[in-house]
């Protein structure tokens, strides 16, 4: 791991310390759940929270800021959180913690560039120029700026497992000096609207719940949509997870159990999402997405 992208991991855990320290501070912690995780779902989180309070008055719904699939993993092994979303599978020393996956939905995984660009879908040679720095400018004449994310994180680590070649590229392109780096989800999708030419790794259910002006990279022709996921024609995608300790509370299994019903299916399909099949906790093979 680079210098750099060491010292962002570092921040980054700062970070979910701090937030999860305040998370702990809540005595009421039995009249609540406690969730956070990878900022891709946070948008949906929220509208899924609040719908799951309507339906259980007597629980409340904390989503805390987003610290990161693994920051999230970690804080409910702790027991500082009640539910983890993950856009990563669990490792084996998570698992052995006793913590196990419940995978309910699938979205996009794009490329996602700013309103003044002029281009609508990018292949995968074009965007190994790309990283690579061969390409320089966009139809529109603004200059093309990479917008990367740490080397650490799952977008980055999508986006090496496409091709070899894009692989050499990504890391060619954290080896160059000078690069925007995003930490967190929620960064890298403020940096692409606000930065001319800007081009970098996103969602398609975190564009539509942020609301951001960014525009969602055909690939190789085919669309980013939740139905070309689900036939199958789009390949790029990010599979998310609740992540508890198991056996669940209570409260937890309520939660989870509203995840696989038909009104939460709706708001996951209205904000991008393909739904999934909640499978039984007894049965789950630990979320491998």
């Amino acid at each position: 791991m680079g210098c750099r992208s060491h010292l962002l991991l570092i921040a980054a855990r700062a970070a979910a310390a701090a937030i999860l320290l305040f998370a702990c501070a809540d005595v009421r912690a039995e009249q609540q759940l406690r969730i956070s995780g990878t900022g891709t779902a946070l948008g949906t989180l929220r509208l899924l929270a609040h719908a799951f309070e309507k339906g259980n008055p007597d629980l409340r719904v904390r989503v805390l800021p987003s610290v990161g699939s693994s920051g999230a993993i970690s804080a409910v092994a702790d027991g500082a959180l009640d539910v983890a979303i993950a856009g990563r599978a669990l490792r084996a020393p998570e698992k052995a913690r006793g913590l196990v996956a419940i995978r309910y939905a699938r979205t996009p995984f794009v490329l996602g560039v700013g309103p003044r660009a002029g281009v609508s879908g990018v292949t995968a040679e074009e965007l190994a120029r790309i990283y690579r720095g061969e390409r320089t400018t966009w139809p529109s004449g603004e200059r093309v700026r990479l917008i990367l994310r740490p080397q650490t994180d799952v977008d980055d680590e999508i986006l090496r497992a496409i091709s070899p070649e894009l692989a050499s590229a990504v890391e060619a392109a954290h080896r160059r000096e000078g690069m925007i780096v995003a930490v967190t989800n929620q960064e890298c999708n403020e940096a692409l609207a606000r930065t001319p030419g800007s081009i970098g790794p996103t969602s398609l259910t975190q564009i539509l719940t942020e609301e951001a002006s960014i525009v969602p990279l055909a690939w190789n022709g085919v669309a980013p949509t939740v139905a070309n996921i689900a036939s199958g024609a789009y390949p790029l995608v990010k599979t998310l997870a609740a992540v508890v300790r198991a056996p669940p509370s209570p409260s937890v299994r309520r939660f989870l159990d509203f995840l696989g019903s038909p009104e939460a299916r709706g708001i996951l399909e209205r904000t991008g999402n393909l739904p999934l099949p909640i499978r039984s906790l007894e049965r789950d093979d630990a979320g491998r997405p």
